[in-house]
């Protein structure tokens, strides 16, 4: 069961810090201590970055909020603006990822003359509104179904003048049929790449094309690689419809 690693990762960072420092007597210190395990337990564990850092932050940000003594109020907001925007980084294990300038670019660069795309996982929208600027002759159909990013994405929408071929949606692309689309763009984690490549061979149309942000398909070669500058965005990996011509 997944969901139990990070709990026991947890655990076995707070005893270790207790064979060091005691919890009850210096709990910010403790606090500390156990949160450079647990990132380090994280790192020998080859967890994400963003893992590896949740796992640093978490105990020593609680002591913290204790310290504090903050109204109870504050930790149900925290809550629900955390669901809001990160829901799929509980459900599915997707955090919130933007896509760079330069990805945006190079997409724009990559997409045939009036196709059709799909953004599985649009965000905040930062993307899917400077692909409209830069190619207006593509349709653009952006799903997102984190209630907070799809509001924030619809700020970003009716900021850049509501473009007409652009339209942003609260909804799962995993309940949206793929066969309409020449390009699907994703930028979402390892863990659902393989549900990915086995939608877009079931419902994507012979000719389309997946293009995923950094992240591979487990055993699937891509047919294009397109590097990208960042340190973190590394290339566009792309892969056609393998019932279509290359």
């Amino acid at each position: 069961m997944k969901w139990l690693r990070p709990l026991l990762l947890q655990a076995l960072a707070c005893v270790a810090a207790w064979l060091f420092v005691a919890p009850a007597l210096m709990p910010a210190a403790w606090a500390i201590l156990q949160g450079m395990i647990a990132a380090a337990l994280a790192i020998a564990h080859r967890l994400p970055p963003w893992q590896r850092l949740t796992h640093g932050l978490f105990v020593p940000a609680v002591v913290l909020m204790q310290q504090l003594a903050l109204p109870g109020w504050i930790y149900l907001l925290a809550l629900l603006l955390t669901v809001a925007v990160g829901r799929n980084a509980l459900s599915e294990r997707v955090p919130l990822y933007r896509s760079s300038g330069e990805a945006s670019r190079r997409l724009a660069q990559l997409l045939p003359e009036d196709a059709s795309l799909l953004e599985a996982g649009c965000g905040d929208g930062r993307l899917t509104v400077q692909l409209a600027a830069q190619r207006p002759d593509v349709k653009i159909d952006a799903l997102e179904n984190a209630w907070g990013s799809w509001l924030l994405a619809r700020l970003r929408w009716a900021r850049a003048g509501r473009p007409l071929r652009l339209q942003v949606r609260c909804r799962s692309f995993w309940g949206q049929s793929w066969a309409n689309y020449d390009v699907v763009y994703v930028f979402l984690s390892p863990e659902p790449m393989p549900r990915v490549w086995r939608k877009f061979v079931a419902e994507g149309r012979p000719g389309s094309k997946l293009i995923s942000n950094t992240f591979v398909v487990p055993d699937v070669k891509p047919d294009e690689r397109v590097p990208l500058d960042g340190a973190l965005q590394k290339e566009l990996l792309i892969w056609h419809h393998p019932h279509g011509p290359h």
